[in-house]
């Protein structure tokens, strides 16, 4: 293959077989970013699709021409979410490339993929073999960790003023918040847009903020119904609602 006015041997399937490693840890990496739950399976099928880009190593003068495919394979893939994925991966992926191109000896980019020529540097290939072993194993304990939360993670149905909201509740053992001696439940302020409180307290904790109480008709989890629950409406919290381990403790 003649490149940069060189001679240069390559083979095709080192080439390919390291960008897919590539393409590979980009997905992974754009999933933990995005804190996007991805099986392994999957993150394995959409790199291998993603990696049919390699057939451009036989076009000249269109550098631009991966980042249209892999638009359409995004689409194709994530649908109304591209927009979140696609530009992280392509910020990934281009970071990758440019640290293994400067770590692999005589390595280059041409059209968006990395050439690694049969002479690369024994240390290079070892550095990012190692790499992507860690980050392998990285993914796998985010993949556990995942799980994990998803255990206590319910779906819920709550009535409040005759609108029903369908949400998910996390089982929170350090939530040990309660109103007149009945145990709270935390629920994010974007969830139900207008309500009325009925009191304010404060949380005894370090941020030492002021919640607002209401009352919600109902709280279903789990096939059980409980009535007449408080709740307190908290904003910048990562769930849709945080349970009270008291309160659930009867029917879990």
């Amino acid at each position: 293959m003649i490149v940069r006015g060189e001679n240069m041997e390559v083979y095709i399937e080192l080439t390919y077989l390291v960008n897919f490693m590539l393409i590979l840890l980009a997905v992974e990496m754009m999933a933990i970013l995005l804190n996007k739950e991805l099986s392994y399976r999957i993150v394995l099928k959409h790199s291998f699709y993603l990696s049919s880009v390699i057939f451009l190593l036989y076009f000249d003068y269109y550098g631009w021409l991966i980042l249209f495919i892999w638009a359409i394979i995004f689409v194709f893939l994530y649908h109304k979410q591209v927009f979140l994925y696609y530009p992280v991966f392509i910020f990934v992926y281009f970071s990758l490339v440019y640290f293994c191109s400067s770590i692999i000896k005589d390595a280059f980019i041409y059209n968006g993929i990395l050439i690694t020529p049969i002479d690369a540097g024994a240390i290079g290939l070892l550095i990012v073999s190692m790499f992507t072993v860690l980050m392998q194993i990285l993914f796998i304990i985010y993949l556990k960790r995942k799980v994990r939360i998803n255990e206590y993670l319910y779906d819920l149905e709550i009535m409040y003023q005759n609108h029903k909201y369908l949400i998910k509740g996390f089982l929170d053992s350090g939530n040990e918040v309660y109103y007149q001696g009945f145990p709270l439940i935390l629920i994010n302020q974007d969830i139900i847009g207008k309500y009325q409180a009925i009191d304010v307290i404060n949380l005894d904790d370090l941020r030492n903020d002021e919640i607002e109480v209401i009352k919600l008709d109902y709280l279903l989890v789990n096939h059980q119904k409980l009535q007449d629950i408080y709740a307190g409406m908290i904003a910048n919290i990562q769930y849709d609602c945080l349970l009270n381990k008291v309160l659930m403790g009867g029917i879990l």
